[in-house]
């Protein structure tokens, strides 16, 4: 009775432990998974700057290619909550469609935010470079 009960503590340890070691190999993982996207994310905003900073016509591309877009996901999913008045949709499915045009309400809001951000950015472009570079700098250094 003793062994038994010494043999099945010992199973469930070392079961136990290989979960254990297996949740911590997903978590590293995963972290390494978030900050090399943090990194991108960074070139790509050190990238957005340096193009917006070289001339206006850029600065003005860029600023209509992300209004025209949030503009068409806001109106799209506008007219998705028109089609639902208009047309007999089952209930479930109009409350897709709400929960679908706050997302893409919410989406379209934090969108333009960003572009609001990069250009706040710009009134001193070699300060954010270099803020920017030293937070890629430090996320390169956790890897």
């Amino acid at each position: 009775m003793e062994q038994q009960f010494s043999l099945g503590v010992l199973i469930f340890s070392v079961f136990t432990s290989f979960l254990g070691s297996l949740a911590f190999f997903w978590y590293l993982r995963g972290r390494e998974k978030r900050i090399k996207s943090a990194i991108a994310e960074l070139q790509f905003e050190e990238q957005f700057i340096e193009k917006i900073s070289k001339g206006n016509v850029e600065l003005i591309r860029s600023g209509f290619r992300v209004f025209s877009l949030a503009f068409f996901v806001v109106f799209m999913s506008g007219a998705m909550v028109l089609a639902t008045k208009i047309f007999p949709f089952p209930s479930f499915l109009e409350g897709f469609v709400y929960i679908f045009s706050v997302g893409a309400w919410s989406a379209a809001a934090a969108g333009c935010f960003s572009y609001f951000k990069s250009l706040t950015r710009l009134s001193d472009v070699k300060q954010a470079k270099e803020k920017l570079a030293e937070k890629r700098q430090k996320l390169e250094a956790k890897l």
